[in-house]
């Protein structure tokens, strides 16, 4: 009942906002200082969430690690890399399908009348690019203080350098070149492998470190029960965010133009949410897929309404645990590294955008390009971030990265907030097929160990019953006979 009223009223909010919104654009036309007014509500939702959620990932990981055994959790985890790659490939795959069959950017007149000099598209230039990415993100993977990386992360950027200085695109007298810089943010990859390494540095310690373990599993408890307290307030923060989002709309015509793409990423959203992920699923366990759309329809109901995965994964676990009755040790292990690294909604909206932009400006992919493209989406789309809109810069990047137009990225900021949501809603259901496949395929693995710990504790308990005293041999101190000794 509970769920049912918090899903009802989510839904609700959801259509006052569009409703309010609408209303205050056409009737009362809010200044920029009213804009900020209205979206304070809903900016106070999503940063009370990234408070916690970012505690929750690093506390989640450990007590996973902790709780399973250093042979069972490098099996989880090389199930789980095998998993994101896979359907991270089939994501890429199908995008750049449809995308070339459908040509949505053939025709279009949305780029600027100026020609831009797009230099030679060669897949090894593309390979050295992409290394050199690889080489500065060592920052995020091994960062030089855990506790930064709580709150800042190395990030790629494009910035603007005289011409001659660049091989890269140029504007005018200018051209565009990579850079990268800290920035304001959680850097989660390194969270994610670090939290993973102390896990299972504390494995190791063994007994000594039970205290350590503890009172992380408590810290654990105690931030989920602190979200459930929050997600009350989700129905209103819901309701301003909408109405923000509607109040800053202001191309039309061009969303409207931009219709048939958003059409074709809305198709591969759902190609991979209700043929590819549910096939995996059913190969793997001969069970019927789609009983899980509904066991987890509050997460991804609270997916789409906030377009975020890491804001989601608190009522992610939820589901998993409860509703899908996945093991609880396996779920805090894998869900937050998937929440991370596994984005297939998002490679599916990285790789048609790419190819649309190329398409708009009437430049023809051979075999060698689209495989260079789709090597870029599959790279960058490991290390999005997992917030709202974060789209915008990682299109730049794969733009730049493949030697695009990146100044034509802005064409597609005018959609980028309605496609952001649906891509979202895909990672998290891709993350709950995923754990559920993993479950299945480690469950003989987990038996086993669920046997050995419950063992482990009657053991304990029948050691500690030895050390009471047994009332019918040894009779107490007080019924010894007077001038005894007490054996």
């Amino acid at each position: 009942m509970r769920e049912s009223l918090y899903q009802i009223t989510t839904l609700i909010s959801v259509g006052c906002g569009l409703s309010l919104g609408f209303l205050l654009k056409l009737r009362l036309h809010p200044s920029l200082h009213q804009l900020h007014w209205i979206y304070t509500p809903g900016e106070i939702f999503l940063n009370i969430l990234q408070i916690f959620a970012v505690p929750l990932i690093v506390t989640s990981v450990i007590a996973g690690v902790t709780q399973l055994n250093n042979q069972m959790s490098k099996k989880a985890a090389i199930f789980t890399g095998l998993y994101i790659c896979g359907t991270t490939f089939l994501s890429v795959a199908i995008g750049m399908t449809l995308v070339l069959i459908a040509k949505p950017g053939e025709g279009q007149d949305l780029t600027s009348n100026e020609k831009l000099e797009v230099p030679p598209f060669s897949l090894h230039l593309v390979l050295q690019d992409l290394l050199r990415l690889s080489f500065d993100s060592h920052r995020n993977m091994f960062p030089e203080s855990f506790l930064q990386a709580f709150y800042e992360q190395y990030k790629t950027e494009l910035i603007h350098v005289k011409r001659g200085e660049s091989v890269h695109i140029s504007q005018n007298d200018t051209e565009m070149q990579l850079a990268g810089t800290y920035i304001a943010g959680p850097n989660m990859m390194g969270l994610i492998i670090w939290s993973f390494v102390i896990g299972i540095l504390l494995n190791r310690a063994g007994h000594k470190a039970k205290t350590t373990v503890e009172a992380i599993h408590c810290l654990n408890n105690a931030i989920k029960i602190i979200f459930q307290w929050i997600l009350w307030y989700l129905p209103i923060g819901v309701l301003f965010l909408v109405v923000h989002q509607v109040l800053e709309i202001n191309d039309w015509a061009g969303l409207i133009k931009l219709g048939k793409l958003s059409g074709l990423i809305i198709l591969g959203l759902v190609i991979q949410a209700f043929c590819v992920l549910p096939g995996i699923y059913f190969i793997i366990l001969r069970m019927n897929p789609y009983v899980i759309f509904r066991k987890v329809s509050k997460a991804l109901t609270t997916a789409f309404i906030i377009a975020s995965s890491a804001a989601t994964l608190p009522i992610t676990l939820q589901c998993c645990e409860e509703k899908v009755h996945v093991n609880g040790r396996l779920c805090r292990l894998m869900l937050p590294i998937a929440t991370t690294v596994n984005m297939n909604g998002t490679a599916v909206y990285l790789v048609i955008a790419a190819v649309f932009v190329a398409q708009i400006n009437n430049i023809v992919l051979d075999v060698g390009e689209i495989i260079s493209i789709s090597l870029t989406v599959c790279i960058v789309s490991f290390g999005t971030a997992a917030i709202p809109v974060s789209g915008a810069m990682t299109t730049l990047l794969v733009l730049t990265s493949s030697g695009l137009p990146a100044e034509d990225a802005y064409i597609l900021l005018v959609m980028e907030w309605l496609i952001d949501h649906f891509a979202t809603t895909l990672n998290v259901l891709g993350d709950c097929f995923g754990v559920a496949v993993i479950n299945h395929l480690c469950r003989d693995e987990l038996t086993a160990y669920e046997e050995e710990y419950v063992c482990a504790i009657r053991e304990a308990e029948n050691d500690l019953l030895c050390l009471e005293p047994d009332d019918q041999h040894i009779p107490p101190a007080s019924c010894t006979p007077s001038g005894s000794v007490s054996p």
